[in-house]
């Protein structure tokens, strides 16, 4: 990890020298940028103090409570690393805010937030963020909560990769099992909310463990955790945790380490809370003559009166309570910091030391990589890879993401962007380096569609051979201005650069087309992710764009577009997702659209256009600027082309994990499979007169050339312009690809056409 200090002067200088791919959606509308923003009213100067095991961070007016927390952290740290029976080896970050109101408008979670659903956790990247809300008690639960939480998912989850990996593709614990555990540690006195415990149970009692959420699944967990702790001791709780991280399944791990079936256990557990009391003992079945315990292993007969099980006897929970207590304030001296006795702290192990304040050291770390399978529409096959670095607040994150072809020429087809994104004030900051490199060796079957929009098209299934590169390249400048934490505006300033080499005439003269650019964005995002990541609310973007050429007033060319998505939960599992977009260029030099087939797919079939539009030949930079905003299934790609297009897509998702329990899907094969049902309609076309009126592109046929051939005539027919697919699909994820195989069938002008079978990669929109 290296300072911001250090490295923002490369970051920004490299962003000049190197390149995300353009605003045309070359791999798929998943990709689109929406997202929240926070809004920052103050600026906040860090400070840091270090404690035995922990860093707390804080600014003006937090100092105090810095200290406070540092102390109770500490104190509460060996009860929980005894309870869980694990001791992590990194330092957990804290951040404190004065109040929830400062908290808001922290940037942590926005571009690299925590995975702690499964996913593997890096402690020395963890940071809690707590806000004090005028209560010193209910802050000290939520601090011990969290570190407890962390703790559990670096146990879990953390270790040598290997472990990492098994993991996250095996271990899937229930919602009551970590929030109930960490609950369970930072609560001072369990047996207080045995009333609330008592209420929550018996609401739930026709519910399943495992399909419990939130609130609820925290309550159940702590009472299950407690009543082990009661029935059992305290000791079982750590070889619990441990056997569940070797063994992957939290029911087998409390069977193997009580000696009883988990249904019997669950009976036991309800007993307790619901037909007995903190002071009485929870009903036990009748032990059999010379019955052998599962546990002990050892053999006991029928109790006479009078006589008492000292093997398993059950205390009176309130006189172990009193004991604890008494012999807390018997064997423990206070640690004092300036601070009054009365704050009865329990003395760790080690010393209590805490460190002078320092100036916040802000760091870089890694904000995480991964590799996708890319299907370029000119290139094809490709790798796509994304390496993010930022610093723990989130205010710096610097982004390089590449696209490369595993064949040759490397040199020739590639693209890579380098951005850097400041987020600490009010107004945010992008700044953004893109570069793409096309190269073309022929126009034949497989990619002559691109050509079409520019009169260029292959005779009787020959190739017309190639040697030519396009390449553009890009600065851009997003200045953001948040008017909410949903809704955002943009103005993005840019400069842009398209050439055209051909390389069969090496005396030519590079051609180069200069822009300098202006966008105008508006963007709204209430949308929310559920722990099975399923997005539910609206996020829309509004965009105007204008490119003004620095030598030809004739290559000037306009855009608008507008795309609004939703979410709606019908019923548990299933939702309906809807999406409509609309786009329009515009100007001297339009840029072309293409709708058809779906998106990212690995078994393309191209539209077999017939004839040769008229004109003259087009430029071949043109092919920079094309634009595919989104599948229409039940077609051949590139079904459609032109200036302008309308697109609509309807989806039925059903989610299989919302129907089962997470532990009992092992694999993010059955986690991730979801069942669609959908419907898709869409048209393109060129100039002003859309698909509703009569003279419209898609019913204009011209036959001959106007001027030159004397059998010019232009005919008009009454189609209908929009294209209509319906069918069903599975997704699912595989070998971390998240797979899409999708069934559909295509109505044009009242024909239904063949069913096409699409298999594609990267989720819907």
């Amino acid at each position: 990890m290296k300072s911001i200090k250090t490295l923002l002067f490369t970051g920004v200088l490299s962003v000049f020298l190197c390149s995300e791919a353009f605003s045309q959606r070359y791999y798929g509308v998943t990709g689109e940028d929406f997202g929240k923003s926070k809004i920052q009213k103050k600026r906040f100067d860090w400070k840091t103090i270090k404690s035995n095991n922990f860093e707390f961070n804080f600014y003006r007016g937090g100092q105090d409570l810095a200290r406070k927390a540092a102390k109770k952290a500490e104190e509460e740290y060996e009860k929980v690393t005894e309870t869980l029976g694990y001791t992590p080896f990194s330092v957990m970050k804290v951040f404190i805010y004065n109040s929830p109101e400062d908290q808001k408008q922290s940037n942590i979670g926005n571009t690299a937030p925590l995975d702690l659903d499964g996913g593997i956790l890096n402690l020395s990247k963890a940071r809690v963020q707590l806000p004090y809300n005028k209560s010193d008690s209910l802050f000290y639960n939520q601090l011990i909560k969290e570190i407890a939480n962390l703790f559990v998912y670096d146990m879990l989850y953390g270790g040598s990769l290997k472990e990492a990996v098994q993991s996250q593709l095996l271990l899937m614990v229930p919602d009551w099992y970590i929030s109930g555990i960490s609950a369970y540690i930072a609560e001072s006195d369990n047996s207080s909310k045995y009333e609330q415990f008592k209420a929550v149970i018996a609401e739930n009692k026709d519910n399943k463990l495992s399909q419990l959420r939130g609130k609820e699944a925290e309550l159940i967990g702590q009472s299950i955790w407690h009543y082990i702790a009661i029935k059992y001791g305290k000791d079982n709780i750590s070889n619990i945790l441990n056997l569940t991280r070797i063994i992957r399944n939290e029911q087998s791990s409390i069977t193997s380490t009580l000696g009883l079936s988990f249904a019997k256990f669950q009976r036991e557990w309800r007993a307790f809370y619901l037909e007995g009391s903190l002071t009485k003992e929870p009903q036990k079945e009748r032990v059999k003559p010379e019955e052998t315990l599962p546990v002990l292993g050892t053999t006991i007969s029928d109790l006479k009166n009078g006589e008492i099980d000292t093997d398993n006897y059950v205390f009176d929970e309130i006189n172990v309570q009193k004991y604890k207590l008494l012999k807390k304030s018997e064997d423990t001296p206070n640690i004092l910091i300036g601070e009054s006795k009365s704050d009865g702290l329990k003395k760790s192990n080690d010393e209590f030391r805490l460190s002078q304040v320092k100036s916040y050291n802000n760091l870089l770390v890694s904000g995480g990589n991964n590799i996708d399978i890319l299907i370029d529409p000119a290139r094809r096959f490709g790798v796509g890879y994304k390496l993010m670095f930022n610093d723990l607040l989130e205010n710096n994150v610097f982004i390089l993401k590449t696209f490369v072809r595993p064949s040759a020429p490397f040199f020739k087809n590639y693209d890579y962007t380098l951005s850097y994104g400041n987020f600490s004030k009010k107004i945010d900051y992008i700044f953004k380096f893109e570069k793409r490199s096309i190269n073309f060796e022929g126009i034949d079957e497989d990619n002559n569609y691109l050509f079409r929009p520019l009169k260029i098209y292959p005779q009787s299934d020959k190739t017309i051979l190639l040697s030519r590169r396009i390449i553009s390249q890009k600065f851009s400048t997003s200045i953001i201005y948040p008017f909410s934490e949903n809704l955002k505006f943009e103005f993005v300033p840019s400069f842009l650069k398209a050439t055209d080499i051909d390389y069969e005439l090496p005396g030519r003269e590079s051609l180069n087309n200069l822009y300098i650019s202006g966008g105008l964005h508006l963007v709204y995002d209430n949308t929310k992710t559920n722990s099975n990541g399923i997005d539910l609310g609206t996020k829309g973007r509004f965009s105007l764009e204008k490119n003004i050429n620095f030598k030809e007033n004739k290559q000037n060319f306009e855009s608008l577009n507008l795309d609004v998505r939703h979410y709606q939960k019908v019923v548990k599992g299933l939702v309906i997702a809807g999406r409509f977009n609309l786009g329009k260029s515009m100007g001297n030099s339009p840029k072309f659209s293409y709708l058809g087939g779906a998106e990212n797919t690995v078994n393309r079939t191209i539209y077999d256009a017939q004839g040769l539009l008229p004109g003259p030949a087009g430029d071949f930079r043109d092919i920079l600027f094309y634009n595919f905003p989104g599948q229409l299934r039940g077609f051949d790609f590139a079904r459609l082309f032109g200036n302008n297009f309308i697109l609509s897509n309807f989806e039925l998702r059903g989610h299989l994990a919302e129907y089962f329990p997470r532990s009992s899907m092992s694999s993010t094969f059955l986690r991730s499979l979801q069942m669609v049902a959908f419907y898709d309609i869409g048209t393109a076309w060129n100039g002003n007169k859309g698909p509703f009126s009569r003279q419209n592109s898609l019913n204009t046929i011209l036959i001959g050339t106007d001027g030159i051939s004397p059998f010019f005539a232009e005919v008009t027919n009454f189609k209908n312009p929009f294209l209509m697919g319906t069918g069903f699909g599975l997704r699912t994820t595989i070998l971390g690809l998240f797979v899409k195989a999708d069934y559909a069938v295509g109505k044009e002008d009242k024909e239904f056409s063949k069913p096409k079978f699409y298999i594609s990669i990267g989720k819907d929109f």
